[in-house]
């Protein structure tokens, strides 16, 4: 067992940066829900950092210090880059749940009201505006975060279980409400909300999310592993960059 975890430890220190997140980042999913993955000392984020600084150094043994340090810094900058990446896109997805339960609830309620009205046409346009609100707000997310993996991390995997299993119930909540909505506007002859429309229309909003992601990441990651003039020039882009509403 010694020889095994001496045989792992020898694999580890020769990891690429992306490679040590990637390891992380497995070992947390198995662990199970986003708590889990974040109970752990020392704090993730250390760990990787810490791990990182081992590797390199374990890599370019015997070349000059400065040398050493500059290529710590930059590894340990781009380790700490995807790791705020993988926690951002899951807490976005966790803070996002609970506006979307309530949100479903509320719409529901109402679509069951109208369509037990005497004139259900009057309150559609209505309707339809809210109902599209939330399935622009779910589908950005749902295209946004593969795309992250797909871009960044190999199509790996990137959310904890507990995660993974709220957006599947806010998909499944957006479906139900357009289900709800398009028997009422099959009976009154109306048009009805189609699904891969509106997955199609969001694509811009995903590009968006995942830029302002990205940048909220770096910016992380400078304000603990950069210099200050590095730090206010991506606080400046953050700025000028326009900002989608967040789910």
């Amino acid at each position: 067992m010694k020889d095994q975890q001496q045989r792992l430890r020898a694999i580890e220190l020769t990891l690429t940066p992306l490679q040590l997140v990637v390891l992380w980042l497995t070992k947390s999913l198995q662990a199970g829900t986003f708590e889990d993955g974040s109970q752990q000392s020392p704090s993730p984020r250390e760990a990787v950092a810490n791990a990182v600084y081992d590797t390199v150094r374990n890599c370019m043994e015997g070349q000059p210090e400065p040398l050493i340090e500059r290529a710590v810094l930059q590894a340990r900058q781009e380790a700490d880059f995807l790791y705020n990446i993988i926690i951002d896109l899951n807490m976005a997805v966790r803070t996002s749940h609970e506006n979307r339960v309530r949100e479903y609830i509320l719409l529901r309620g109402f679509l069951k009201a109208v369509n037990r009205g005497r004139r259900p046409e009057d309150c559609l346009e209505e309707l339809r505006s809210g109902v599209l609100m939330l399935l622009r707000s779910v589908f950005i997310l749902e295209g946004a975060i593969p795309q992250v993996a797909a871009e960044r991390f190999g199509n790996q995997a990137i959310l904890f279980s507990d995660t993974e299993s709220n957006l599947k119930l806010q998909i499944q909540m957006a479906e139900a409400l357009a289900k709800c909505f398009n028997l009422i506007a099959t009976k009154l002859g109306v048009a009805e909300i189609k699904l891969d429309d509106v997955r199609r229309s969001v694509q811009p909003k995903i590009d968006q999310r995942v830029s302002e992601w990205i940048g909220s990441a770096r910016l992380t990651m400078l304000s603990s592993f950069g210099e200050e003039k590095d730090c206010q020039a991506a606080l400046k882009a953050a700025f000028a960059q326009p900002h989608s509403p967040q789910p």
